[in-house]
């Protein structure tokens, strides 16, 4: 079964929305990964989330706003370069982990990475990972639907 899912542009000056970016028809588990995102990347342009809604159970929209509105404090100029200057392409959907350095964020090869879409979905839903000992803190995601990417922007901390 798919799913109808809008992205729609929204302007608080106007509280209104200003218009439908993309459209897309998707599975239930790529519909709740792209509903969990903080950010989806929609014709090369960063759109921040700021809410999702659904009419009745079958029409979904996105409502979306310029990432530059609603970056991130401390990482959002890193977080927009690097998701913008990603060029990697998967035939299916795959995670790509960026690890913060203290200035910008640098891909970190991570072996068992989920390919599986509602797998991704439930890593979106965690604040933290833990890999080989390491923990790391999620800080941000973003959708790269043309590239079938999740990218995760995290640091490492000690907990």
């Amino acid at each position: 079964m798919y799913y109808s899912l809008t992205y729609r542009s929204w302007s608080d000056e106007k509280q209104a929305e200003t218009g439908v970016l993309e459209q897309a028809s998707v599975t239930r588990d790529e519909l709740f990964m792209r509903k969990l995102v903080d950010a989806t990347l929609v014709k090369n342009k960063l759109w921040a989330h700021l809410s999702n809604e659904c009419q009745d159970q079958r029409e979904h929209a996105v409502y979306v706003t310029a990432y530059d509105t609603q970056m991130p404090e401390g990482y959002g100029g890193a977080i927009a370069d690097t998701a913008l200057a990603m060029c990697k392409m998967s035939s299916m959907y795959s995670p790509e982990y960026m690890l913060w350095n203290g200035h910008s964020f640098e891909e970190l090869t991570l072996t068992e990475s989920s390919v599986y879409t509602m797998e991704i979905a439930e890593q979106l839903l965690d604040h933290y990972m833990v890999r080989s000992g390491k923990t790391y803190e999620f800080l941000y995601s973003v959708l790269d639907a043309d590239r079938r990417k999740v990218l995760f922007f995290m640091k490492e901390v000690d907990l």
